[in-house]
């Protein structure tokens, strides 16, 4: 189990686990703010959550 940085929640986390299984997160994209040192992981909604605000801080203002 691992405990997500932001919310504190506990939750399954498969990184490593299971060499011909990768983890739920393999199939986003990488937080652009993650540094390549990370080795802490965020859960599904707060990973989710991070990706949309990176996505939108990333659209020109029209």
């Amino acid at each position: 189990m691992a405990q997500c940085p932001a919310c504190r929640q506990q939750f399954s986390c498969g990184a490593g686990q299971h060499p011909d299984q990768p983890c739920w997160c393999s199939r986003l994209p990488p937080l652009a703010s993650a540094k390549p040192t990370a080795t802490e992981c965020y859960c599904p909604d707060c990973l989710q959550r991070l990706l949309r605000q990176e996505q939108t801080a990333e659209k020109p203002a029209p």
